[in-house]
């Protein structure tokens, strides 16, 4: 019997699709901490192994079996009779295991480093079996039986699995971090960059496989989908980029790389021998922006998602397939219009949503409820290699790097507590100072004050023009002294301080400033100030001090601004001043003692301080620094 060229082509595909798994896991292991990689590797080794069997022997026959009603299926059990019912056969059951295993992989990273392996088999075997499949019939139930199944029925498109895979792993994956919660700040982070670089390249070359294949043939449409798979590919990528540099998010290029390609790369699955080269650049572009975009939208709702698979899959899914209607050549709309198109493909992603990440979201409840699905926060700092495997390496690397850690943290510990002392001391001796000034210069100055005004009186009694002029001159020679003399007493001892605290303090400041002429202060608390320490309120106002008298003498600025906000994810308070002024050209080799002076207290506080700058562009001071108010 001769070997049909359409099952070779689709077993080649099938093997493609199935070197993603390697992708997947490089693309992981370079995300997370290496004190997890032997974890996440192992684990997907499970997966696939649960996977494989539970899809084969269950869900297979849910997605491709004879339909009930159009929303489940029911045959083909055991497999039998698979090539008595399409002339592909087992070689199609292959390719969509491969899918499927795809899929599950998938979420699974997204809640890397912090969730246990056993809650993450049984998400695995219950998605293979019935989540995946479930939502798979109703798309593509009729691909190998004769029948259309209610959503396929409809007119939805989905060429090679932008929803059937992406979106379905992406919601199952939504629904998982919500409910696992995100990992300790202090554990994040990525372990290889170059790993993560060779899975995301394994990946584009699987995909080849992935849209190829999904024609179920070894036509003409193969050239154009692989060739539409690496455009938009490239397309994101550049896309991502581009975003990335408009938004000016220095470094952080590196995640959108990543995003821009996978994005391109799912987006066209929806629709990958349907639309033309250029459609395919199209498509890839806008996807690869709106997939980098939301991974911003994640941080900023806090949704821990440890390989970026939400943003890749889930969102660059939704994108290709409400993309796909405006962008595929008309003929292969399944509906008369591309609007009507566009309102179906709609009605699929909803139906994936309601489905998919309610049931996921449900089943991951009642795991965290019954055997749990988090690790403690102690089995986090060691690391699941350790929790989960034991692994000896692991082990020795952790007690290393603890005692460093705790060696590091007590001699920073010893600095702070001696800088402190430093700046308690220093305060010390500017008390000092300030009195002396006050008993001595101060009251002499007073004190010639009053006998100029005394002898200012008898001149003027005498009627002689010249000599109380004279007099007029030195008194008010006398007041200014003297009035500078407060404020450098003032200046060495800030008393406001105590009576009014630090809030008090700072709008004191803002006032002092708007007295003056030519510029105007403006304060904004967006987040009011705790109590604090003297010592950190100490250094907080002299910052500020410093920063706003830098403002008055060298900016020639006409407005300054003073911003004080909370960061929630940083947990710091924000201080922030700035000007319009002239600006300067930032060389830190030849910043000025003020500048130094104040990067030096607030990193004695624990904190990060930055001072932007550009020519007739104004100045911006920033200062972020822990406070522990409770938040």
């Amino acid at each position: 019997m001769e070997l049909s060229l359409d099952i070779i082509w689709i077993v080649i595909c099938g093997c493609f699709v199935f070197f993603m798994q390697a992708g997947l896991t490089c693309l992981e292991v370079g995300f997370i901490q290496s004190k997890n990689i032997i974890f996440v590797s192992i684990e997907n080794l499970l997966t696939f192994m649960v996977t494989t069997i539970c899809f084969c022997l269950v869900g297979f026959p849910l997605m491709f079996g004879k339909t009930f009603h159009g929303i489940i299926g029911i045959s083909l059990w055991g497999l039998k009779g698979i090539t008595s019912q399409n002339d592909l056969g087992f070689a199609f059951v292959f390719i969509e295991l491969m899918f499927a295993a795809v899929a599950v992989t998938i979420f699974a990273g997204a809640m890397s480093e912090r969730t246990k392996i056993v809650p993450l088999q049984i998400a695995a075997f219950v998605s293979s079996i019935l989540i995946y499949p479930i939502f798979g019939h109703w798309v593509w139930g009729g691909n190998f039986l004769n029948q259309s199944p209610w959503l396929q029925k409809l007119g939805f498109i989905d060429c090679a699995g932008a929803s059937v895979v992406h979106v379905t792993a992406g919601f199952i994956a939504l629904a998982g971090i919500t409910v696992v919660g995100g990992r300790k700040k202090a554990t994040s982070g990525r372990s290889n960059i170059p790993i993560a670089t060779l899975g995301v390249f394994i990946l584009w070359f699987g995909w080849m496989g992935f849209n190829g294949g999904s024609t179920f043939r070894f036509s003409e449409e193969v050239g154009i989908a692989v060739l539409n798979t690496n455009l938009s590919a490239a397309a994101g990528m550049a896309g991502a980029l581009i975003l990335n540099f408009l938004m000016k998010k220095n470094g952080g290029y590196l995640v959108s790389l990543f995003n821009g390609v996978l994005g391109g790369l799912v987006a066209i699955t929806a629709g990958a021998f349907y639309c033309t080269p250029v459609a395919a650049i199209e498509i890839g572009f806008i996807t690869g922006i709106i997939v980098d975009s939301s991974r911003y939208l994640l941080e900023r709702w806090k949704l821990d998602d440890a390989v970026n698979a939400i943003p890749a899959h889930l969102v660059g899914g939704i994108a290709g397939c409400l993309l796909l209607p405006f962008f595929i050549e008309e003929q292969y709309l399944n509906l008369p219009d591309r609007i009507s198109q566009f309102g179906v493909q709609v009605i699929g992603i909803l139906a994936n949503f309601i489905w998919v990440f309610g049931l996921s979201y449900i089943l991951f409840i009642i795991i965290d409820k019954t055997i749990g699905l988090r690790v403690t926060t102690e089995e986090e700092e060691k690391g699941l290699n350790i929790v989960e495997f034991e692994d000896y390496y692991s082990w020795e690397k952790y007690i290393e790097i603890s005692g460093f850690e705790a060696e590091i943290k007590e001699k920073n510990s010893l600095l702070r507590k001696q800088a402190r002392l430093l700046v308690v001391t220093e305060e010390q001796e500017r008390e000092k100072l300030a009195r002396d000034l006050h008993d001595g210069v101060g009251q002499s100055l007073a004190a010639l004050k009053l006998m100029l005004g005394l002898a200012k009186k008898q001149v003027e009694d005498k009627k002689d023009e010249r000599l109380s002029t004279n007099m007029e001159k030195a008194l008010h020679l006398a007041e200014t002294s003297l009035m500078e003399m407060r404020e450098v007493l003032n200046n060495l001892s800030p008393k406001i301080l105590e009576k009014k605290g630090l809030t008090g303090a700072i709008k004191a400041l803002t006032q002092k400033v708007n007295e003056l002429e030519k510029i105007s202060c403006k304060l904004t608390i967006k987040d009011e100030l705790p109590s604090v320490d003297d010592t950190i309120a100490l250094n907080i106002y002299r910052v500020l001090q410093e920063a706003l008298t830098n403002v008055i003498k060298h900016a020639k600025a006409q407005n300054v601004f003073i911003t004080i906000s909370y960061d929630e994810v940083k947990k710091v308070y924000v201080f922030k001043v700035a000007d319009d002024g002239i600006g300067f050209h930032i060389n830190k080799n030849e910043l000025g003692l003020g500048i130094l002076s104040m990067g030096d207290r607030v990193k004695m506080l624990g904190g990060n301080f930055q001072v932007t700058s550009r020519l007739e562009g104004g100045t911006t001071v920033i200062m972020e620094v822990p406070v522990n108010d409770g938040k």
